[in-house]
C-alpha cells in the first residue's frame, strides 16, 4: 500500500539547493515594459501565461507578474497603482537569493551588512524613506497545501494526487503570482503593506530552490520591497 504524503506548512525553513542564477539576457520582459503595460494588459501576454520551465526561469517576467498582481489588488481596494523601482527590485531579488543560498526564511538576513531592510536598501541607494517588506515561501507547482500526494519516488518521477495519475503541473508565471498574492492577502501584516497608501514604489524578487525535506519539490522564495521613493536607476 503506497502511503500518501502530506505537505509541510508553507512557512517552515527548509534545507535548500539554489538552482538558478538571476539572468535576463533571454527574458521576455525588460524594465522599459513597465511603462507600456498595466495589470490588465500584462495578463493578456502569452509569456505571462506560459508554464514555468524550472530549468530556465525567466525571473524578470516572474517579478513583473508579482508586481502587476500586487497592483491588481491595489485597484480592487480602490488604491492607486504602485510604480516599478529597479533599485527595490534589485534589493528584493538579493534577499530572496540570500534566503535560498543561506538556508533561512526571515526579514533578518544572515549576510553581513544586509541584516536589516534599511541596510539592504541603502546598498542600492534607497535611503531616508518610508519602506516595508513582504516575504513568502511558495510551491512552484500547482499543489494544494495539505492535500495528500504521491511522490516522484513512488510515482515514476513526478508528483500527482493519484497513483501514477496526471502530473501536478508547474505554475504559469501569472498563476504563481496570483498564488503568492493570495497567500499575502490572507495575512494581516502582509496585506497591510500591499495596501499601504504611503508606498508608491515596488520591486519584487524571487529565487527558486529544491525542498530537500519534501522530495525535491520546486519552491520559490519571494520578497517585495516597498518605499515612498523610487531610488536610483540600477542594473537589475
Amino acid at each position: 500500500m503506497i502511503n500518501k504524503i502530506i505537505a509541510c506548512f508553507f512557512f517552515l525553513v527548509f534545507t535548500v539547493t539554489l538552482c538558478h542564477v538571476f539572468a535576463d539576457e533571454n527574458s521576455a520582459w525588460s524594465p522599459e515594459m513597465y511603462e507600456e503595460y498595466d495589470y490588465k494588459t500584462f495578463a493578456e501576454l502569452d509569456a505571462a501565461n506560459t508554464r514555468i520551465d524550472m530549468a530556465n526561469i525567466d525571473y524578470p517576467l516572474l517579478h513583473a507578474a508579482v508586481f502587476y498582481e500586487t497592483n491588481r489588488q491595489r485597484v480592487l481596494n480602490k488604491l492607486s497603482m504602485m510604480k516599478h523601482s529597479p533599485a527595490l527590485e534589485k534589493s528584493a531579488k538579493g534577499h530572496s537569493d540570500d534566503m535560498a543560498s543561506r538556508n533561512f526564511f526571515s526579514h533578518t538576513s544572515k549576510v553581513k551588512g544586509k541584516e536589516t531592510l534599511k541596510k539592504r536598501l541603502a546598498l542600492v541607494g534607497v535611503e531616508n524613506c518610508t519602506c516595508g517588506e513582504n516575504i513568502a515561501n511558495s510551491f512552484g507547482i500547482e499543489y494544494q497545501a495539505g492535500k495528500g500526494i504521491y511522490t516522484p519516488e513512488q510515482n515514476g518521477g513526478y508528483f500527482s494526487y493519484k497513483y501514477k495519475g496526471d502530473p501536478i503541473e508547474n505554475h504559469t508565471y501569472l498563476g504563481l503570482a496570483k498564488s503568492v498574492l493570495k497567500q499575502w492577502m490572507k495575512s494581516p501584516g502582509h496585506k497591510k503593506n500591499i495596501l499601504n497608501p504611503k508606498y508608491t514604489f515596488l520591486g519584487t524578487g524571487a529565487a527558486h530552490y529544491l525542498n530537500k525535506q519534501f522530495f525535491g519539490m520546486d519552491y520559490f522564495y519571494f520578497t517585495q520591497n516597498f518605499a515612498d521613493i523610487k531610488g536610483p536607476d540600477v542594473e537589475e
